[in-house]
């Protein structure tokens, strides 16, 4: 009788799994959850995620973690009670947002991340995205090619504990260690242009001498470029940022940027709902789905530039 049993267990679960695998794409929702639709990024990110998800007839929910890692949980926790059949989570810190990895994977709902990472990045199912630490070393060696017998530099960084944040500041790190880089300033601009500036006219009013700013993205780096440019010192100080944002390409290719480091947040965000749709309908997916990080300056700016449309 249990041998009985255990094989009707068996073919049900078996039947289960098929009708899940053959799911049809009209039927499956996916909530996703990104750290700040404020963020020029993150709003190409989530446009491209949106627009694969009209592509395909696949119904979403998408929600604006407003730079607030506390939301996003709650976020995760409403697309939980919503009985959505995958979730994405650009998350905004990685502890803050670890919560969530463990609150999908309790109620049995696969979680995959995109962009950046949490702590417990190994309990979601895959992550959609690039190194950051790779992106770090990038902006560094060209801080290093431009500035071969060394220079003084301040840094900004993007909101402190998160992913991007940690992994793009170690790969700075690694990449200057030993070299004759000076970092006389230190400081968040929590990813912000508004920031970004004020951080830059504060340490140009310390009168101090300023080779570079090394910005851990382009918001900050185009903030800093608006004080230097308002105290009339452009072409004496270099910025360098990362993304490849619109704004910023046409910054380096005009002069006021040093350079910056490609993010491909199409791809990254037509991707996550791609994996996350092969999640739904049964498939598996590796734990993760890279996509390169690519430098970007005078040399080869125009080509990111007809990438993104721009003229």
């Amino acid at each position: 009788m249990r041998k009985v049993l255990a094989l009707l267990l068996v073919l049900l679960l078996s039947l289960s799994a098929t009708a899940f695998a053959q799911k049809p794409i009209e039927d499956i929702v996916i909530g996703a959850t990104f750290q700040g639709l404020s963020d020029e990024y993150i709003v190409r990110l989530s446009d491209a995620f949106i627009a694969k998800a009209a592509e395909l007839g696949v119904k979403i929910f998408v929600s604006d973690g407003q730079m607030n890692a506390e939301k996003q949980v709650g976020q995760v926790e409403n697309f939980i009670a919503q009985k959505v059949d995958v979730i994405v989570m650009n998350p905004i810190t990685a502890d803050g947002c670890a919560p969530a990895v463990t609150a999908a994977n309790e109620a049995g709902i696969p979680i995959i991340t995109t962009c950046t990472q949490t702590t417990n990045q190994a309990e979601a199912l895959s992550f959609v995205g690039s190194d950051s630490y790779q992106s770090g070393i990038m902006e560094a060696e060209m801080v290093l090619r431009d500035f071969p017998d060394g220079a003084d530099v301040v840094v900004m960084y993007g909101v402190m504990g998160s992913e991007g944040q940690i992994a793009r500041k170690a790969g700075m790190d690694d990449t200057f260690a030993g070299k004759n880089i000076n970092i006389i300033a230190e400081q968040t601009g929590n990813w912000s242009r508004e920031e970004g500036m004020n951080l830059m006219e504060n340490w140009l009013s310390t009168g101090k001498k300023i080779d570079a700013v090394v910005a851990q993205n382009d918001a900050m780096a185009l903030g800093a470029v608006m004080a230097i440019e308002a105290k009339g010192l452009t072409g004496t100080i270099k910025v360098y940022g990362i993304d490849a944002q619109a704004e910023a390409l046409l910054a380096v290719e005009k002069g006021t940027m040093a350079g910056t480091v490609f993010q491909n947040a199409e791809s990254q965000g037509a991707n996550a709902l791609l994996v996350a749709l092969e999640i739904a309908q049964g498939g598996t997916v590796d734990p993760v789905f890279p996509i390169p990080y690519e430098p970007v300056d005078l040399t080869n700016v125009q080509h990111y530039k007809e990438l993104l449309g721009l003229k």
